[in-house]
């Protein structure tokens, strides 16, 4: 084999992976669009029925152009990994939430690994201000 027959056989050969790469990717991509199309906001909304009603919609709104319109984020999602986040991003995700609850910015968000965790944490900071005492359901 010559010199420029190996170049051209090396490049027909990474042409062939990078397409079987996109293939394979566009087919993971396809299956979870298909699998979460059957994922609703109230379906969101509903795993966190313990929390205050307020604090699911502020995030998913806070999320929103993270993931594209008419998707809807799921509690297992991961921050970082899923969706990319550097840490201010995630910061800025929390205190966008935090100001369409009307609390106050908190410069100090704790490592947050999933969108759970950020309902958790917000829902402990309403809890914390007692901004929406009122609002909680009585569990008696």
């Amino acid at each position: 084999m010559t010199g420029w027959e190996k170049v051209g056989a090396l490049t027909a050969l990474y042409a062939v992976g990078m397409l079987w790469a996109n293939y394979a990717m566009l087919r993971r991509v396809k299956g979870a669009v298909a699998e979460r199309a059957a994922w609703t906001a109230a379906d969101f909304d509903a795993v966190f029925a313990g929390a205050d009603p307020r604090v699911a919609p502020a995030v998913r709104a806070a999320l929103a152009p993270w993931y594209g319109e008419g998707v809807v984020p799921q509690p297992e999602d991961t921050l970082k990994r899923f969706l990319k986040m550097a840490r201010g991003d995630v910061e800025d995700v929390a205190n966008a939430a935090a100001a369409a609850l009307a609390l106050p910015d908190d410069s100090l968000v704790p490592d947050l690994p999933d969108v759970a965790a950020l309902v958790r944490y917000l829902d402990g900071r309403v809890g914390a201000s007692g901004v929406f005492e009122n609002s909680r359901k009585s569990e008696f």
